[in-house]
């Protein structure tokens, strides 16, 4: 780490070195503007940089947790060739998809039933 700083500002310093001889009647004026005009511009575009990469991940999460949060069943395409496809079913949209043999859009809907009724146990020795 101390070394790519030690680097960083070598150059950073014979960058400005150049800039002072060209301007040889003001040398330590131009070497130390130049120096200072370096270290502002690239920490500001590094940090640029850096809010684009946040930004990025960011969206990449989101992107990563609408993947997880989908809700994927498996259906069968009425035209009687037993074709099974998965299909991302959403309650805010209606849910057609095309039959992948077949080629038929298929409207899908979701229907809740009850599959089994149980009486609640109930424990009457509760301290």
């Amino acid at each position: 780490m101390l070394y790519r700083i030690l680097i960083s500002l070598g150059i950073t310093s014979l960058v400005s070195i150049l800039f002072g001889l060209i301007f040889a009647t003001h040398f330590w004026y131009v070497f130390a503007l130049a120096f200072i005009l370096q270290v502002l511009f690239f920490y500001f575009l590094n940090t640029v940089y850096e809010n684009s990469l946040i930004e990025k991940a960011q969206f990449l999460r989101l992107q990563q947790l609408r993947e997880e949060n989908k809700q994927i069943a498996t259906v069968q395409c009425p035209c009687g060739q037993k074709n099974m496809q998965d299909v991302e079913m959403r309650f805010d949209q209606p849910i057609i998809y095309s039959c992948d043999t077949c080629g038929k859009n298929i409207k899908a809907g979701i229907d809740v039933k009850t599959v089994l009724v149980t009486e609640p146990i109930y424990f009457n020795d509760r301290a």
